[in-house]
């Protein structure tokens, strides 16, 4: 029986040697993994307007509320949320999270 535990351990060391070689790859190429990185230069010129968020993750805090963005960048968005009338708060949201922006 411990012959397979050494054998699935030697498995998952040569395994995770690919991935290391496969993301060394993609970065001399410079392919960025994941759907983000045009969203990142749209949210930029965003900047400064209303906008309603909607978050993959469920966040209720957010989530469909008018939102000001304050400052973005590739991988993330710093935003002013409303919660009242008066009530303001700043939520620094990640860009994989986001799933629609609408304008207003």
């Amino acid at each position: 029986m411990e012959y397979f535990g050494l054998f699935a351990f030697v498995f998952v060391l040569g395994l995770y040697g690919k991935i290391r070689r496969l993301e060394r790859i993609l970065r001399e190429n410079g392919i960025r993994p994941g759907g983000t990185a045009g969203l990142g230069d749209q949210v930029r010129k965003q900047v400064g307007q209303i906008v309603e968020l909607t978050l993959e993750t469920g966040d209720g805090d957010i989530m469909g509320k008018q939102c000001k963005i304050l400052d973005a960048d590739e991988d993330w968005a710093l935003v002013l949320a409303n919660e009242g009338k008066k009530n303001q708060c700043e939520k620094l949201i990640r860009l994989d999270g986001v799933k629609q922006i609408k304008v207003k």
